[in-house]
């Protein structure tokens, strides 16, 4: 049997051909909307590895930091040795509430700093150290001040451009103003009558002749 022949053949013909069309659109129109799924998840992708780059050029710049540290620290210790390089001050002596033992080993300390540092490196500025200066509690807190902040600028392994600042600082400004705060406090105290510029030991008047240990920076000797 033959198939049609004429115009019926070639509308069946045209028939087919749409179907075949159609099919084609329908799986066009499937790959259009799977490749816009793909497109959206490369998008996505690509977001993902800009905020990595992000994160990876931040630690970039923390590495570059970590490393201009480690060249400043390398720089004070030359040897790697930072053990014992840095002054610790002690802890601050409660002056307003020690008494007996306790307050007298504190102003022991006090009066072998004033004698071995303080009188031999500042001169005229100690001079004007009250001799009633153990009697007086904020000269006793000005002293504590004073030679701490002392011994953390002058007892480092090393001595950088701000440690430099900061002794200029110490001589120009702090220790005079100090000095000049604990003449004032002892100017008009109830023992004036018997101020007497202190002995080699920076004692008072009786204690002249007692022998103290050298200055000791800090517990155990630190520094």
């Amino acid at each position: 049997m033959t198939g049609p022949a004429g115009p019926d053949a070639a509308l069946e013909q045209g028939t087919r051909n749409a179907e075949r069309i159609a099919h084609h659109d329908a799986a066009l129109a499937s790959l259009a909307a799977a490749l816009a799924e793909l497109g959206a998840t490369v998008d996505a992708i690509q977001g993902t590895i800009t905020g990595q780059d992000d994160v990876l050029r931040t630690v970039d710049g923390l590495k570059d930091t970590v490393d201009e540290l480690l060249h400043r620290v390398g720089a004070l210790f030359p040897d790697g040795d930072t053990g014992g390089a840095f002054y610790k001050p002690i802890p601050a002596p409660r002056f307003w509430q020690l008494a007996g033992p306790g307050r007298e080993e504190a102003i022991g300390r006090l009066r072998s700093w004033v004698r071995d540092v303080y009188q031999p490196a500042f001169g005229h500025l100690a001079a004007k150290l009250p001799a009633c200066w153990e009697q007086h509690t904020f000269c006793l807190t000005a002293l504590d001040v004073a030679s701490e902040l002392h011994a953390v600028l002058y007892l480092q392994a090393t001595r950088n451009q701000g440690l430099l600042a900061g002794q200029a600082e110490l001589l120009t400004r702090l220790m005079p103003a100090l000095a000049a705060l604990m003449a004032a406090e002892a100017a008009r105290c109830p023992h004036a009558s018997s101020h007497a510029r202190p002995g080699a030991n920076g004692g008072r008047p009786g204690d002249r002749g007692t022998a103290l240990p050298a200055f000791t920076p800090g517990p155990d000797g630190r520094g």
